[in-house]
């Protein structure tokens, strides 16, 4: 529509007969002419605001144009012309019905809020819009409760709105087209070696007990099947170890314990070279074993589902040093058709975007593909050969290495766990400023042989960087024992009463932790694939092993507080492990309950005693009213009671359920002071409590913590005024006496 044209229409007033029936239209918002313009090719709906019209206002307030495939609003309100694109149900100011629920029928009734001035304005709407009578609509709604003409203009409107989304979204989804069509799918060289190197991991040796010291096993990957004897091979549910058959690395699962599903994935980077730079096209891989019971409910019989696809690609491009990129999701764009290459939505958690970050990069066609890139001497692919199942956030190590260039060199020392914690903490590990690689990883020449022998993590670096400083050496054996077995502890490595080598201490753990429980830090089987299944399984045998050290060093805590001779190897070491710890446990928790309990009656006498003072310094300041005990000072039908013990004080706090029972200690140590204020009548059942701190009532609360009735304010009030006045005064024979009070 030409806008200029139809703002220069002539604009139309309300007519005397308008104004007239204005204040006979009930709960009505808008009166609506029409008529036809251009050659009855436009629909022309002027909008009245009755509130307006019963001022004696007779200008519109929306103009509406609509065409056979158009349509418009002008705002009239505005002193600029202002058009508006929306429709009539998304335009705030303008309402055809109004619903309202009905509680006797349960249902919407829906209340007209447009009142069309004539039959014949009504007819000339209908006619205009007739093809619309009986068409379906085109957002899936119903608008029963919409009177005609209304029905037929929603249908029309939603029609060209369709048209102008799919209009906005070709022209948005040609670029995508066009950035993706130079993109070709990858060699099967590429998914072969997923399967077979990136998910190796992914193997498994199911065994069942056939006879004495014999079981049959199958092999998930070598499909061979076959009986063993279980003298000659290991075999222990979720351990790891070599396949008896094809001698490849696999996982044990015992038949009996198999859930029903085992959920094996991976995220896996293919790059692609593109004119400007190369593309990160990331593919995600499932591997899926099946139990047999699993199996007898399914018409596929197949023990192992494989499948693979592409989620998301990221266009990347170097500038100033920085690498950036595009991001792309196969989705359903704007939530409506199928599938299909789309841009990346930021902050949209279901996006494949945000879950492919750790991955595994494909190395078999680098650094060809990034070869005119500041990447190419990255020595990323190295890595990944190296580590081909281990999840690394490589996208933030493209982007580490033009930061720390020199990661190229661990790459290439083979100290793939180490760049690894690199790439994805980003170099935090290491002195990235250093010059040489002795001083990027503040080693000896000696110490970083070790650590290239055992491929170690930023923790183990640690490990030995403690160990260089105390002057520790530490072969490649016994940095990997120690770690698998106390992870990083420091303080047990610099300790100097360790009364044994660390290659008898590991020998003992690993003894002792053979049939360790796993504890809380097991995975049970279910856990992997149900979040965890972009993860290697840790071995059982070193989580027990963990959980054992873990179980010592706290059980040498506990002997030192109870005084045992940790000299004796008998003590040091024990025979039995679990089952000394458990009762040094029991023996341990006894001493701290006798500790608990001494300091409670501690605390209990420091109360008692804090609180005679406090009550030694009210006698002295307020003078101890007539016929008041020692403990208590009267005030208009309420009195002021000091509480004797700290027993008293969880009394109250329990018979008027709030916290002040907490507080004992505080009084004990002189921080603050705790009141009673009973009702004279009745001395002996809690009414409110009373903190005095700072000279001040910090707070007055009663039953439940409820706030104070007026009479008890005024007491409070009152109270705080005498004590002010009197600490003013300063009187020399009462000072003492008050600073008991103002101590706290």
């Amino acid at each position: 529509m030409d806008k200029r044209k139809l703002s220069a229409v002539p604009r139309e007033t309300a007519t005397s007969d308008m104004l007239e029936i204005a204040g006979r239209l009930g709960s009505m918002k808008h009166i609506v002419t029409a008529r036809t313009i251009e050659d009855n090719k436009i629909l022309l709906l002027n909008f009245y605001e009755i509130s307006e019209l019963t001022k004696g206002k007779t200008e519109a307030a929306f103009r509406t144009f609509l065409s056979e495939d158009d349509y418009i609003t002008q705002d009239l309100k505005q002193s600029k012309v202002k058009w508006l694109t929306a429709s009539f149900d998304r335009m705030g100011s303008i309402k055809i019905t109004e619903a309202h629920w009905d509680y006797k029928a349960h249902k919407y009734e829906h209340e007209d809020k447009v009142f069309i001035r004539s039959n014949e304005e009504l007819q000339l709407i209908s006619d205009f819009f007739e093809k619309y009578k009986d068409a379906e609509s085109t957002d899936g709604y119903s608008y029963y409760y919409l009177p005609e003409p209304w029905c037929r203009i929603r249908k029309f409107q939603n029609m060209v709105m369709n048209r102008r989304l799919e209009k906005k979204r070709k022209k948005e989804l040609d670029v995508v087209d066009a950035v993706m069509a130079p993109i070709k799918d990858p060699p099967q060289e590429f998914f072969d070696w997923i399967w077979e190197t990136g998910m190796s991991f992914s193997r498994y040796v199911i065994y069942q007990e056939v006879g004495r010291g014999k079981a049959e096993c199958e092999c998930t990957y070598c499909k061979t099947t076959g009986v063993v004897s279980r003298k000659e091979i290991r075999l222990r549910n979720n351990e790891t170890g070599q396949c008896p058959f094809c001698g490849s690395k696999v996982t044990f699962k015992a038949k009996g314990r198999l859930p029903s599903q085992t959920r094996d994935e991976r995220w896996f980077i293919y790059v692609d070279p593109t004119e400007e730079s190369f593309v990160l096209r990331y593919f995600h891989a499932v591997r899926n074993f099946r139990s047999p019971s699993f199996l007898e409910s399914c018409l596929n019989k197949d023990m192992v589902e494989e499948h693979c696809a592409e989620f998301n690609r990221e266009f990347c491009s170097f500038k100033d040093g920085k690498m950036i990129g595009q991001d792309y999701d196969w989705a359903v764009y704007k939530q409506r058709g199928l599938p299909r290459w789309c841009p990346a939505v930021p902050g949209n958690y279901d996006a494949p975007s945000n879950h492919c970050g750790s991955c595994v990069l494909y190395p078999e066609n680098l650094p060809q593909a990034w070869e005119d890139t500041p990447l190419k001497y990255s020595a990323l692919e190295v890595l990944s050969r190296n580590a081909p199942t281990k999840p690394i956030r490589y996208e933030d190590g493209m982007k580490e290495y033009l930061k720390f260039p020199k990661l190229e060199w661990l790459c290439k020392m083979g100290l793939n766990n180490l760049a690894a914690d690199i790439i994805n903490h980003s170099g935090h590990c290491v002195d990235v400023t250093g010059n040489t690689i002795y001083d990027i990883l503040r080693l000896s020449k000696e110490n970083v042989r070790v650590l290239q022998a055992v491929d170690g993590n930023r923790y183990e670096l640690r490990l030995l960087q403690v160990a260089q400083s105390i002057g520790l050496r530490l072969s490649p054996e016994e940095l990997s024992g120690f770690y698998e077995t106390f992870e990083c502890n420091t303080d047990l490595l610099k300790e100097a009463g360790r009364k044994v080598s660390f290659h008898k201490l590991i020998r003992y753990i690993s003894k002792e932790s053979e049939n360790y429980p796993l504890g809380e830090r097991h995975m049970c089987s279910s856990m992997y694939y149900y979040g965890a299944s972009n993860r290697e399984r840790v071995d059982p045998r070193i989580e027990r092993k963990q959980n054992t050290a873990r179980d010592w060093l706290e059980y040498l805590k506990w002997c030192k507080e109870l005084k045992y001779d940790l000299n004796s190897m008998f003590i040091y070491m024990p025979n039995n492990f679990k089952k000394v710890h458990d009762r040094t446990m029991l023996e341990y928790q006894a001493l701290q309950d006798k500790k608990a309990a001494a300091e409670k009656r501690r605390q209990e006498r420091e109360a008692a005693k804090r609180m005679k003072q406090t009550q030694e310094a009210l006698k002295t300041i307020l003078k101890t009213n007539d016929g008041t005990d020692a403990f208590s000072i009267k005030g208009a039908g309420l009195i002021l009671v000091v509480p004797k013990t700290g027993a008293e004080i969880k009394a109250e706090g329990e018979a008027l359920h709030h916290c002040v029972g907490s507080y004992v200690q505080r009084v004990a140590e002189g921080k603050t002071n705790i009141f009673f204020i009973r009702k004279a009548n009745e001395p002996e059942k809690p009414y409110f409590t009373m903190e005095w701190n700072n000279n001040k009532v910090v707070q007055c609360r009663g039953m439940s913590n409820c706030g104070m009735p007026p009479e008890v304010e005024a007491f409070t009030k009152a109270f705080e005024k005498k004590m002010l006045d009197s600490i003013k005064k300063g009187d020399t024979h009462g000072r003492r006496k008050k600073q008991d009070l103002q101590s706290a």
